[in-house]
């Protein structure tokens, strides 16, 4: 048993080898004690390390976070802690530790990396709560980890919503159809962009699986229909994509148009043709971190600070962007003058590069020095 004259003789040596040996014997007892141990060994355990955590080398915490993930009344401020340091740390924590309660997963998600989303996708029962964050913010890696996940529960919202990022992703799809538990009208929205080789093995999943049954009552004339309803839209986004050029219809009306009902494509399409750059290439900044390109886009092709809101309003759905992002955001649109952003997209055009260094330094040269007081966001209409 460690005494604790030894363990105070051990917390005076403030050395990286001194501190990992007392995390190391700390760690000892902790572990070893098992069902045994008191709740004062415990509280000490969490206090100790909780104190020189910031002073321990990355392979200490390493160690630390695998040694104590699993145990089950490990301190939960020291396994949040750890769960919010780097992915090498955090994982084993993330994907084991029950100290972790539903409102941490949640915090940690709603900010942390991919990777650390990905950690928590695999935990062994992931609740509707947590599920909803990992489905908003994951990336295609993410969202395959935890629709694979037979412990995750989700909401019919994040159901329909993972199909949506479905659509154009056969691994989220492959592991979509193995759910039992997946709604009908989920399964629905999701069978039509199932490929031939995905249907194949829906039609060996079992009577009880409800794609298998969709599968069969749907006709073909209904996939027929809903081909011809996309192509309508698609058809009248084009349209109005055409009346904007030609100017028969105004860019602001057609660019809320779009961004009110989350039309990515399609508003990367119009501000891609206005523009003379690639579609794909533009469809990419109305996401892109840096928001840069996509002020110069906009604001060279006479899209009012008003209808910028829009596509702002819609950026902060995707990005989780606060009200003093968003403030900053509009700012910096109307501290781009037309004539900046005109010159600006011309030397993105002669570049060949929508992410040209150069296009973002005359945007930043042009731009004038925000005000830094913090004015709420809020839209004129």
């Amino acid at each position: 048993m460690l005494s604790l004259a030894k363990l105070a003789d051990m917390a005076r040596d403030t050395s990286p080898a001194g501190r990992k040996g007392l995390i190391k014997s700390l760690t000892d007892l902790f572990v070893s004690a098992g069902d045994d141990r008191d709740e004062q060994i415990s509280l000490l355990f969490g206090d100790i390390v909780l104190k020189v955590l910031g002073q321990l080398e990355e392979e200490t915490k390493m160690v630390l976070a695998k040694r104590v993930c699993q145990e089950t009344d490990a301190p939960r401020e020291l396994m949040v802690k750890l769960a919010k340091d780097k992915i090498s740390v955090a994982a084993p924590v993330l994907e084991h530790s029950s100290a972790l309660t539903s409102e941490d997963l949640v915090e940690i998600a709603s900010t942390a990396s991919m990777e650390h989303l990905g950690a928590i996708a695999v935990r062994k029962t992931v609740d509707k709560a947590v599920t909803t964050v990992l489905v908003d913010r994951g990336d295609s890696m993410v969202l395959t980890k935890v629709a694979g996940n037979k412990g995750a529960e989700f909401e019919e919202a994040s159901f329909l919503k993972l199909v949506e990022k479905a659509r154009t992703n056969e691994a989220i799809q492959a592991a979509l159809i193995k759910r039992t538990d997946l709604p009908e009208k989920a399964a629905s929205d999701l069978l039509p962009f199932l490929t031939e080789e995905l249907k194949a093995r829906v039609g060996a999943l079992g009577a009880d699986n409800t794609l298998v049954q969709l599968l069969a009552e749907r006709a073909a004339t209904e996939v027929a229909a809903r081909a011809r309803k996309l192509e309508d839209a698609r058809e009248e986004a084009n349209a109005l994509i055409r009346d904007v050029v030609s100017k028969k219809a105004k860019i602001d009306d057609v660019v809320t148009m779009f961004a009110r009902s989350d039309r990515t494509a399609e508003l990367g399409m119009l501000l891609a043709k206005m523009s003379g750059l690639p579609p794909a290439a533009v469809s990419q900044l109305l996401f892109s971190l840096s928001d840069k390109p996509l002020i110069i886009l906009c604001k060279a092709n006479g899209v009012t600070s008003d209808a910028y809101k829009d596509i702002l309003t819609m950026r902060a759905r995707r990005l989780r962007m606060g009200g003093f992002e968003l403030n900053a955001a509009i700012q910096r649109y109307s501290a781009l003058s037309d004539e900046g952003a005109r010159r600006s997209l011309e030397t993105l055009k002669k570049s060949g590069s929508v992410f040209g260094l150069k296009m973002e330094e005359e945007a930043a040269n042009d731009a004038k020095t925000l005000p830094k007081k913090n004015v709420p966001f809020a839209s004129s209409r």
